[in-house]
């Protein structure tokens, strides 16, 4: 296992642990939000990306902690800030013939026995019983809810379970199916009291009625189940096909109960590679509802990454069974895309869940009815194998019969055919050699006949080019000796300019060369000025001179 996720005591962050390796450091920084603990030596992410996360390390293997599956599916949430309690305000002393407190008291039980002498029989929902279970003495309340989905409560009377009622009547509760705890509605037989030392109004439990609240669960199963029917949901879901093989399973269970763990071992025992996603849920009281809700939608959201969704829960009672009787749970799991297994009851009990689904009675039994299903799969598979195989062999020994004859009749019209063509052959050979000597002795005369007349034709042909040629170069001949003659005349005129034009005959007849400072002749007056100095060369030397002044002609073209 390369490392762990859990979630932080505040709820806010997950803790991301793993020994040193750059790959892992890699993965925990493309997460949103992540940051270094250095104090713990920890990685954090915000619960917001805990899905990220959980993708990113589920292939590493690290161990997920089951508090981030329930944050992944709503199940769970960062704790609430506390608020300080108000403190109660001090009375008012009273003044003058009033009674004390006790006297109060004593007077309002007294009146409380006097207007209730006998026992009275009270309907209500059971409140904080879960908080004493256990206690000698167990204190409650029942409370009147408002008729609406998650009522507000409107009432509430405080009851008292004494331990020598409660040896009597929780055996016979129990004997009936039923157990005592928060959110049942019950019937009990109650004396009306007031415990003098507090002034608390309060009922105290003679008996309690199982048929009342057995019967009224049974009325609410049979009307989620009537709303099913007529929505047409009772067997949707139980009628989706079950994939072949079943092996990717979403699970919402307790990860404490035993029915988890029994369901865990025996997929584990069967060596057969499922894989499990458990995400946390509650399997009793009143957190099952959002719990369950939330799990059912988180995988309804990636119904294409699972197979089947088992729905687990352990042992318990009656009532702990009824809590899986709700309205919105059952709908939920009738529309779900995904086939339900439910593992929730026992042999005689049944929920909503177990008519609207596939059913076994426990986690164990839902193991197993996964490992059968696959075992069935795995068998029928072998046998199709073998008739597979069987019915290849038999085909190949089929077509291997069929090619070997085939193969004989082939060799023999093969056979015949090759006589036939070699014969045929032979007798082509015999023409075509006949035939060839006839037409080479025809080709060897043409080809004789042919030569007599290119040879005479080519005897023709070089003396006319012989005499075509001779005049044409007599021809050439002349024109090259006219083309020479111009050639020299122009020569000797371009000669004689030249040495017309040759600076040194220009000199000896009178004239000079201007050039400035710089060697570059001077053609017109205005290159120069005054002060400038100059070299004048002449027929026979050079003068080097200073101009003096500069007269520039007005009219240059005249």
């Amino acid at each position: 296992m390369s490392g762990s996720i859990e979630l932080d005591r505040d709820g806010r962050s997950l803790l991301i642990r793993f020994p040193y390796s750059e790959y892992l450091v890699d993965e925990v920084r493309g997460l949103p939000g992540r940051r270094w603990d250095k104090a713990n030596r920890v990685w954090k992410v915000p619960t917001e990306h805990a899905e990220a996360a959980v993708e990113a390390f589920m292939k590493h293997h690290f161990a997920i902690d089951p508090d981030v599956y329930a944050v992944m599916a709503g199940t769970q949430s960062a704790p609430a800030a506390t608020t300080p309690a108000v403190e109660a305000a001090a009375p008012e002393s009273g003044a003058g013939d009033a009674l004390s407190v006790g006297q109060l008291n004593t007077r309002v039980r007294a009146a409380i026995k006097a207007a209730f002498p006998d026992r009275v029989s009270v309907i209500g929902e059971v409140l904080n019983y879960d908080k004493n279970r256990g206690r000698a003495h167990m204190f409650f309340s029942l409370v009147e809810k408002e008729d609406t989905v998650g009522g507000r409560v409107k009432a509430n009377v405080d009851v008292a379970l004494f331990s020598r009622t409660a040896q009597t009547l929780l055996p016979k509760l129990e004997a009936s199916g039923l157990s005592l705890c928060d959110g049942i509605e019950i019937l009990i037989d109650a004396t009306v009291d007031l415990y003098e030392a507090t002034g608390r109004f309060q009922l105290i439990v003679e008996d309690i009625r199982p048929e009342f609240t057995l019967g009224k669960l049974a009325l609410s199963r049979a009307q989620i189940l009537e709303e099913l029917r007529a929505a047409g949901l009772t067997s949707r879901n139980r009628d989706l096909p079950v994939p072949v093989p079943a092996l990717r399973i979403a699970v919402l269970s307790s990860p404490e109960s035993d029915g988890w763990n029994d369901f865990l071992r025996e997929i584990e025992a069967s060596g057969i590679a499922f894989e499990l996603t458990l995400v946390p849920v509650k399997v009793q009281g009143e957190a099952l509802r959002p719990t369950m809700l939330a799990g059912l939608r988180y995988f309804a959201e990636r119904a294409d990454r699972f197979d089947l969704l088992c729905v687990l829960r352990g042992g318990g009672s009656r009532t702990d069974l009824a809590w899986f009787d709700d309205r919105e749970v059952a709908f939920a799991v009738a529309q779900h895309p995904l086939k339900v297994l439910c593992g929730i009851g026992h042999e005689r009990d049944t929920s909503v869940l177990d008519e609207i689904a596939l059913s076994v009675k426990t986690p164990t039994a839902a193991a197993g009815w996964l490992i059968d299903a696959w075992e069935e799969t795995h068998a029928e598979l072998v046998d199709r194998s073998a008739r597979l195989r069987a019915a290849a062999h038999e085909l190949l020994r089929e077509a291997r019969n069929d090619l070997s004859r085939s193969g004989l009749e082939l060799r023999n019209v093969v056979s015949r055919r090759l006589d036939a063509e070699r014969t045929r052959l032979s007798t082509c050979c015999r023409q075509l050699h006949r035939s060839a000597e006839s037409l080479l002795v025809a080709r060897d005369r043409q080809l004789r006949e042919a030569s007599r007349r290119v040879s005479l034709g080519v005897r023709n042909y070089a003396a006319a080019r012989r005499t075509s040629l001779d005049r044409l170069s007599e021809r050439i001949g002349s024109a090259a000796e006219r083309r020479v003659e111009r050639a020299r005349a122009t020569l000797s005129t371009a000669e004689a300019r030249q040495r017309l034009l040759d600076p040194a005959r220009v000199l000896r007849r009178g004239f000079a060369l201007f050039r400035d400072a710089s060697g570059r002749i001077v053609t017109d007056a205005a290159q120069v000025g005054a002060g400038d100095t100059a070299t004048v060369q002449l027929r026979d030397g050079q003068v080097r001179a200073t101009v003096s002044t500069v007269e520039l002609d007005p009219d240059p073209s005249s």
